[in-house]
């Protein structure tokens, strides 16, 4: 016979009690009511270890199911494609090397699959601004040889140099990180590089280099950059300046940044490198703050015949260029291959009045505001100078003259893609400058009906008129980007709108993507965000995908703001 405990007595009686008490309405007596409490305490407490074996069996599932984890199954190639994307968010190179060292400690796996991701370990970057960081010329071979067969990149980072009155040493020891023993021996011993990029104080660093290798040691490079930090005043007492470049032989691609260099620019002082160098280039950088007249720069570019990928870095000198300049470079310069064309901190656009770009399908042009406060710009006879344009993105640091940036857009009839940043201007006309702009509009050979002041509205003005002939026919992607926050969007909207309705005997619309930014502002008292919303279905409808955002939006306080209904929609 099993013995009851006193616990299960009670949990009997509680039992028993409970099912008389449910069948009828009765009040339990005193003995009943403790019996039925001591039950609930009973069975609160089993609860509670249930619970507790509950929460230790959920805890012993999720740490099988985490073994089992598809994220376990990552291939290394895609755990390789991840780093790569991480290390290159790196804007400095040796930060580069330091978050793909940091990344291979988390586990094994990792560790793996980062040794075996050759594009991880294809380059190095040599933080060499001090003595004390010289070059580990083992660990730099080691590190690159993890590359297998991949193409090699070296960059050698720092301007400290001795060559330089302001880095010269109190004790007299002469130090210059391009011509250090162990980097010279690293270039004279492998591993094989295919790009090399040097950050020289001067241009006299690099000649020394030049001067300590093989010139068979070069073969290889097939791309060098070389940037200059200081000007030619700064070399020590008893050194020659030199601005001339010893280019390899085999290198196609060519970046040089003169920094400070004040000597180049002027036809009578070019920059020393051989025509048959540039010649052969497939792509050339060149930058500089300093720049003096460019005749010298278009004396270069004569030679650059085979050339398809540019970028011109003006920088704060650019003097932009004068008569005797370019007659002494010898007139416009014609880039027959050129395909690519970027302009970089540019607050003039004269360029372009000296080239000729017959196969140029890509133009970015980023505007920036001269100290003086202005930003000349001008695209002179576009449908003769690059008849070809694809693809325009144009960045400046404020509006532009939307007639002159109409015109210009109507004398490119192959354009697919146009980026407008900060170009269109939310201000109208007034009655001071309205002679001015009837000036501009008989030079474009236009009846000016209206004051129209954005550049969208006139283009669909001129739209109405085309017939047949639409303006921007083959145009798929459009960015408008840093719409200033008072603009009348409805001319964006009708424009494309106008675009739609397909004329007879034109060709449908072949937008495709719209995408508008507008730039930090807030919400007036009479709109919010879903006045957006319209404008997204009605492009939906005409199969054009939209992306329409506001940078950052507050709720307005105070007084009412520029209109009194909402301007986000589309004229049927």
């Amino acid at each position: 016979m099993s013995r009851q405990t006193p616990s299960t007595v009670i949990d009997v009686l509680s039992s028993v009690v409970l099912s008389r008490l449910l069948s009828n309405n009765e009040v339990p007596n005193p003995l009943e009511a403790a019996s039925i409490h001591q039950g609930i305490n009973n069975l609160q407490g089993e609860i509670a270890r249930l619970r507790s074996q509950l929460d230790h069996l959920e805890g012993q599932l999720q740490k099988h199911r985490r073994v089992l984890s598809s994220v376990r199954r990552i291939p290394f190639e895609v755990w390789g494609r991840i780093f790569t994307f991480v290390v290159a968010q790196c804007v400095w190179g040796y930060r580069r090397e330091k978050e793909l060292l940091c990344m291979t400690l988390v586990c094994k796996t990792w560790c793996q699959a980062a040794r075996v991701t050759h594009e991880l370990w294809s380059s190095f970057s040599l933080d060499t601004y001090s003595p004390a960081s010289s070059p580990a010329y083992e660990a730099v071979r080691s590190w690159l040889s993890r590359s297998g067969d991949l193409p090699k990149s070296l960059q050698v980072e720092g301007f400290d140099c001795s060559h330089c009155q302001n880095f010269q040493s109190d004790d007299g020891d002469f130090w210059c990180p391009i011509i250090h023993p162990k980097l010279v021996k690293l270039l004279s011993e492998g591993p094989v590089l295919n790009h090399l990029s040097l950050m020289c104080p001067l241009p006299l660093c690099y000649k020394k280099l030049c001067e300590r290798l093989h010139p068979s040691l070069w073969n290889p490079i097939e791309s060098l950059a070389i940037q200059i930090q200081e000007g030619p005043n700064e070399v020590i007492e008893g050194e020659v300046t030199s601005n001339s470049f010893n280019i390899p032989p085999d290198v196609t691609s060519l970046e040089i940044d003169m920094g400070h260099v004040f000597s180049f620019g002027s036809p009578g002082l070019p920059l020393g490198i051989s025509p048959s160098v540039y010649a052969r280039l497939k792509s050339f950088s060149f930058g500089g703050v300093a720049w003096g007249d460019a005749g010298g720069f278009l004396q270069a570019l004569h030679h650059c015949k085979s050339l398809e990928i540019m970028t011109i870095n003006f920088g704060q000198g650019w003097r932009g260029f004068d008569g005797g300049g370019h007659r002494a470079a010898g007139g416009s310069v014609s880039l027959p291959y050129l395909r690519t064309l970027h302009l970089r901190r540019a607050w003039k656009t004269d360029i372009f009045k000296y080239l000729m770009l017959p196969a140029l399908t890509e133009l970015v042009v980023r505007g920036e505001e001269h100290e003086l406060g202005y930003f000349w710009w001008g695209f002179p006879n576009p449908e003769l100078r690059f008849p070809n344009l694809r693809i325009f993105r144009f960045y400046t640091p404020r509006a532009v003259d939307p007639l002159e940036l109409a015109a210009t857009l109507k004398n490119l009839p192959h354009l697919t893609e146009l980026t407008l940043s900060r170009a269109v201007s939310d201000r109208y006309v007034g009655e001071e400058d309205y002679d001015h702009i009837i000036e501009q509009w008989h030079r474009h050979g236009e009846e000016p009906e209206a004051r129209m002041r954005d550049v969208f509205q006139i283009l669909r003005s001129w739209d109405e008129r085309a017939g047949a002939s639409r303006i921007l026919p083959s145009l798929q992607v459009l960015e408008i980007l840093g719409l200033p926050s008072k603009y009348d969007f409805s001319h964006v909207c009708k424009f494309i709108s106008a675009r739609s309705r397909n004329p007879q005997r034109q060709a449908s619309d072949t937008l495709k993507k719209v995408t508008v930014t507008f730039l930090p502002t807030e919400i007036p008292n009479n709109c919010t965000s879903s006045d957006f919303n319209n404008v997204h279905e009605e492009l939906e409808k005409r199969g054009i995908k939209a992306s329409i955002t506001p940078s950052e939006l507050k709720p307005r306080r105070g007084h009412r703001d520029w209109y009194d209904e909402s301007l986000y929609f589309f004229w049927e």
